[in-house]
This record gives structure tokens, C-alpha cells and sequence, in this order.
């Protein structure tokens, strides 16, 4: 059975304890300057900690930037799931991710 999808109020309350993220009507994004030496880096963490919560986060890269989507897709929008993976980014970008010291 597919995470229940989260309705819009839902949505507004994690995205104030998400800063940096949006809602852009079908995912949550987030862009994150990122140096383009580093992102092969990054890249991999976000996907050790995406490996560990079996869902993983759409990536598109840029020179100096990358932008994280996430939604699920069998149930068809925002679920708890997404939020989750939403702030374990925002550990791995803050520096507190699987590879670093908090």
C-alpha cells in the first residue's frame, strides 16, 4: 500500500520546519548552492541516506547548484516520506550527514 498523500495544510506545517524548501504544486524542491568540485560528494551521501529510507530524491545539477525534487511516486504526491528525506538533506547539507561529525 502507497504513504498516504499529505494535503496542503500538511504540507505548509513540515515546509516551516524545512527551510530553504518549497512546494511547487506536485514536489517538494529545495536548491542548494553546492561548488561543482564538491558535488560528486554530496551526490553520494544524499544517496547513502536515501538508500537507508528506500526512497530517493530527483537531482538535477547545475555549474555551482543542484536541486533536490521529492515526491512519491506510488502514491502520487507529497508523503511523509518526502518530508523525511526533506530534512535528512538538510543534515547532509548542514555538514551532519552520515560521513561527517554533527
Amino acid at each position: 500500500m502507497a504513504p498516504e498523500v499529505l494535503d496542503r495544510t500538511a504540507i505548509d506545517t513540515a515546509l516551516e520546519a524545512l527551510p530553504g524548501w518549497t512546494y511547487d504544486g506536485e514536489a517538494l524542491v529545495r536548491r542548494a548552492d553546492v561548488p561543482g568540485d564538491t558535488q560528486d560528494s554530496l551526490e553520494r551521501t544524499v544517496a547513502q541516506v536515501a538508500d537507508e529510507l528506500d526512497h530517493h530524491p530527483q537531482v538535477q545539477r547545475a555549474a555551482e547548484a543542484m536541486t533536490f525534487r521529492l515526491w512519491t511516486h506510488s502514491a502520487g504526491g507529497v508523503t511523509a516520506k518526502d518530508v523525511d528525506l526533506a530534512a535528512r538533506i538538510d543534515q547532509v547539507l548542514s555538514g551532519a550527514g552520515p560521513d561527517r561529525q554533527a
